[in-house]
């Protein structure tokens, strides 16, 4: 017993004698860290200077006798607060999030689509294509991965590759003249143009009034860009019918989107892709609030010319506001309004072709009564200004996993061009 109790004194002395030295050497490293040399105004940063303050981040407080654990723990409630919150992240890349170094991010997606004859709200420009509709199914792969390169950190970057196929149908006038009816049949698919971006965050919302990022990056034209309407079609006026597809030099051509007078090329937008070298630019942005976020944002497509043939820059923008409908994390809603701007197609060379009568709305005719030939350059392909009401549902059955159904109804058709009256998409995004 004795014997008991002296150990147990000899212990307590010891863990008080501990604790005095302890303290003793915790007062003699702070006043090294806070010791300056003279003149030195560097400020050496200290626990207090962290950023552990919030109650709900006490716990790192934890084990932190030294300054500079403080700090280095305050870097983690940073990266904390810049992980990207899914709950509040739109469907589309518009927006200033982005992953956390070494998280890797795959999406899926399918988008289709139907044009049921729009070609513009102006109806003399959109006669040429009168009753063609097309369908378009286009899926999309993409991986994503945050990374950090040098000094430079919040860095994300996206390989899209995308599997198009369009079917084309119906008939149109071919230089908008009445009776001259003319087929358009045909179909393009196949892999698109590779693209490669870095996204780079340069504000976060926890040292800003948003989060703010950019985007730059290429596109490889890894696709065909030379697939042609069926070699059947033809032209009917009254009783003649005259095979689109002849190359005599009197037979009238509508080979208005290829480069020689026997091409019969889709138009680029109806390939699987522009067959251009591109250059990427944009940005994104968001701010969050307690249950819900604003994200806005844009990309620019510069595309170079492809052996004659000009495809048109494309611009993509949007905005989407965020926001659970209910009281659970498995679910939010994406209000969204997004749009798609494209220049005008250019195609080199000329056509021989009729030309409308503005009197009567048929060919021109010479004094003999014979539809008259004129060779002119070949026109272009215009295009404009389309928006869409984007609402999307999105599930989160996990954190790390991401569900979305998301139906697109045309707003805004271009004065001229093509444009689809609907889109409707599914997807999902797996993040590791």
């Amino acid at each position: 017993m004795e014997l008991s109790r002296s150990v147990r004194l000899r212990t307590a002395v010891a863990g008080l004698v501990g604790a005095a030295l302890l303290g003793l050497s915790l007062s003699g490293v702070e006043a090294q860290t806070r010791a300056k040399l003279p003149g030195d105004t560097t400020h050496v940063p200290t626990i207090q200077d962290s950023t552990l303050n919030p109650v709900e981040y006490r716990f790192l407080k934890l084990g932190v006798s030294r300054d500079y654990l403080g700090v280095e723990r305050g870097r983690i409630v940073d990266q904390m607060e810049q992980a990207i919150p899914p709950l509040y992240e739109p469907r589309t890349p518009l927006h200033g999030y982005t992953l956390p170094p070494g998280a890797w991010r795959i999406g899926v997606g399918a988008t289709r689509g139907h044009n049921p004859g729009d070609f513009g709200r102006d109806d003399f420009y959109a006669l040429f294509f009168d009753n063609v509709q097309v369908d378009f199914t286009v899926v999309n792969l993409d991986v994503f991965h945050g990374f950090e390169l040098g000094g430079l950190s919040d860095l994300v970057l996206r390989i899209n590759l995308p599997y198009k196929i369009q079917r084309t149908s119906g008939t149109g006038h071919p230089f908008r003249i009445d009776p001259m009816v003319m087929t358009m049949e045909g179909a393009a698919e196949g892999i698109g143009d590779l693209s490669v971006t870095v996204k780079k965050k340069w504000v976060d919302q926890a040292n800003g009034p948003i989060t703010f990022s950019t985007m730059l990056g290429a596109i490889i034209p890894t696709a065909e860009d030379d697939q042609e309407f069926n070699a059947s079609q033809t032209i009917f006026m009254g009783p003649m019918t005259v095979p689109v597809s002849a190359d005599r030099p009197m037979d009238p051509t509508i080979n208005v989107f290829g480069r020689e007078p026997t091409d019969l090329l889709h138009p680029r937008g109806a390939q699987p892709g522009n067959g251009s070298w591109g250059a990427r630019m944009g940005f994104g942005l968001t701010r969050q609030f307690e249950r819900s976020a604003f994200h806005a944002g844009a990309v620019l497509d510069l595309l170079a010319r492809n052996n004659g043939i000009t495809p048109g820059h494309e611009l993509r923008y949007g905005m989407s506001f965020v926001v659970p409908p209910l009281r659970t994390d498995y679910m939010t809603l994406d209000l969204a309004v997004n749009g798609f701007l494209k220049g005008d197609e250019h195609f080199p060379g000329m056509i021989m072709h009729p030309e409308r009568d503005p009197a009567t709305g048929g060919p021109v005719m010479d004094a003999s009564g014979n539809m008259q030939m004129f060779v002119t350059p070949r026109p272009n392909f215009a295009h404009g200004n389309m928006t869409f009401f984007s609402p999307s549902l999105i599930l989160l059955p996990a954190p790390n996993l991401r569900l979305f159904i998301n139906p697109s109804i045309r707003l805004v058709q271009p004065n001229q061009g093509p444009s689809p009256s609907w889109t409707f998409s599914v997807g999902q995004t797996f993040t590791y």
